[in-house]
């Protein structure tokens, strides 16, 4: 999608930098909260770090904004298209961090994920999840669409597991520790792929369906 875009030279190269920028905060704030909720981290250790980050997305979307914004203003109805993929996009990757701080918050509460199971799905989980997020990057700036169709099966896999993995707890509570809490993981860590399978179809799709890149599935905000 994005080669006709630039082809025009639409002047957007420092709104993908900061785009970009954000995505390796975004993993950032996710490795530090998985870091309290899975790995142990005592949450008072990485709190500052990941409040810290979490804000550098927060100003990175409005300057994404402004400069989107100052853009349209100069080039008018031509960069229309690429305006809005921009702006949808970094709000996707600002919801990551907040995701990723909902994580936290979980950690905050209730402590590390006891061991077992769960625990240790939430770990190969972590580990998948984590270099996807830099990868959403690196698809994004090379404009891979081979690359980002597997992407978007791996990340439709995830969401999948995550979902049965919410149904199982849900019916076995009872018999499982923090079982909400770990509802509650798996919930954010399904939205969180839910955001870069936004962010990836933008490669691969046309505008109107960047939010809605499953058609039994819409995305989650």
């Amino acid at each position: 999608m994005f080669k006709w875009l630039r082809a025009g030279g639409t002047g957007l190269d420092e709104v993908e930098e900061t785009f970009a920028d954000m995505l390796s905060d975004d993993r950032h704030v996710f490795d530090l909260a998985m870091s309290a909720r899975v790995g142990g981290a005592e949450p008072a250790t990485v709190a500052e770090a990941l409040n810290r980050t979490e804000e550098r997305t927060d100003e990175a979307e409005r300057r994404i904004r402004r400069l989107v914004l100052v853009h349209a203003s100069v080039h008018g109805a031509s960069d229309i298209p690429a305006c809005l993929m921009y702006m949808s996009i970094a709000k996707d990757a600002e919801r990551i961090a907040d995701l990723s701080k909902n994580l936290f918050g979980i950690a905050d509460t209730v402590g590390v994920a006891p061991d077992g199971e769960a625990r240790d799905d939430l770990v190969r989980l972590r580990d998948k999840i984590s270099p996807m997020i830099s990868e959403a990057a690196r698809l994004f700036v090379d404009d891979d669409r081979a690359a980002a169709e597997a992407f978007i099966e791996t990340a439709r896999d995830l969401q999948e597991h995550c979902h049965r993995q919410i149904d199982t707890l849900l019916r076995d509570q009872d018999e499982v520790p923090q079982a909400a809490a770990t509802v509650l993981t798996y919930r954010h860590l399904s939205r969180i792929v839910a955001n870069l399978l936004n962010i990836v179809s933008a490669v691969v799709m046309p505008l109107d369906r960047l939010d809605y890149p499953g058609e039994d599935e819409p995305s989650e905000d």
